[in-house]
């Protein structure tokens, strides 16, 4: 029997024109946008596929738009296939997504949070000129080797990511992220500066560590419907360590590769990114795993799956 994890991409998975073709067909997928357009006081379709004061480029205006559309995406998924997952999980900013779409938060709660949350990690970015870089085709054992080695010279970087075999995030100052950016690039790496995104997952974001356990402590906290992986534990979610886990989330590292070798050791055979774009479907084709992975968005990918949800059926 086929086992499905459902996967929320995070920042960076926005971009002008996401989420148009779900949206001109699906009922659903309209009425969350207008839902979530009257919680955070934008017009979330207009600015989702027009555009125009180009605030997409805001990771407090984007943050609650990107959850929108996975919670949206979810709501089709489920109404038009009746599919549930065995598991979920979500990429950084998307742990909020899965989370509310297992009924943890309501969409209320949670786009006001991921706003606030944005809002005081974009204190932090331009108070210490705080950046992340994605670093390309080098082991992420290696670059972690790197930073720890640039620390005790004094050189503060740490990794915020661990993607896939050959790919990781790094953040720190703007001066010290250069400094790895070379650093690795000697050694056979690429690499590219997420523009506008904060230092995430790492020590940096400490100063305001209790300003986000507050914000979260006064929410209304339910137990998850469905099984929800943590970035930094790699363990199930329960209804207990929802305040833990998203606290320690924005100091540590986001651990993607091991939650999706945790659904290989789990015997799950098909992921499906729920969200804009395929930013997880494709590094899932990059993941030496045994599991199909399709871009909800895409209109192949649904195609694809419906096909093969009735062939399994037959």
């Amino acid at each position: 029997m086929d086992k499905f994890a459902f996967i929320f991409p995070g920042q960076s998975s926005q971009r002008k024109g996401m989420l148009k073709e779900l949206y001109l067909e699906s009922e659903i997928v309209r009425h969350t946008f207008d839902e979530a357009s009257e919680i955070v006081g934008h017009d979330i379709a207009g600015i989702c596929f027009e555009d125009e004061k180009e605030m997409l480029g805001d990771i407090s205006v984007s943050a609650p738009i990107i959850v929108a559309a996975g919670v949206a995406s979810f709501r089709h998924i489920v109404n038009e296939l009746q599919l549930y997952p065995s598991f979920m999980a979500g990429h950084s900013l998307g742990e909020y997504t899965a989370l509310t779409c297992a009924g943890v938060f309501t969409l209320e709660e949670a786009l006001p949070l991921v706003t606030f949350r944005s809002k005081i990690a974009q204190k932090i970015m331009y108070e210490n000129q705080g950046v992340m870089s994605v670093i390309y085709n080098i082991a992420h054992q290696e670059i972690d080797e790197m930073c720890r080695q640039m620390r005790r010279q004094g050189v503060n970087v740490w990794v915020s990511c661990i993607n896939s075999i050959r790919q990781s995030c790094i953040v720190g100052r703007e001066c010290d992220v250069e400094k790895l950016e070379m650093k690795a690039s000697k050694s056979g790496a690429s690499y590219k500066r997420i523009v506008g995104n904060a230092p995430y997952h790492s020590p940096m974001m400490e100063p305001v560590v209790e300003e986000l356990a507050e914000y979260i402590g006064n929410c209304h906290i339910n137990a998850p419907r469905y099984p929800v992986i943590c970035n930094w534990s790699v363990k199930p979610y329960h209804v207990d360590s929802v305040l833990y886990n998203l606290t320690q989330q924005f100091i540590y590292p986001v651990k993607w590769l091991q939650t999706i070798e945790y659904f290989k050791r789990q015997n799950t055979n098909i992921c499906i990114e729920l969200g804009s774009g395929q930013i997880l479907s494709r590094l899932m084709k990059s993941t030496d795993v045994d599991i199909q992975s399709y871009s909800y968005e895409s209109v192949e990918d649904r195609r694809t799956l419906s096909s093969y949800l009735v062939g399994s059926m037959v």
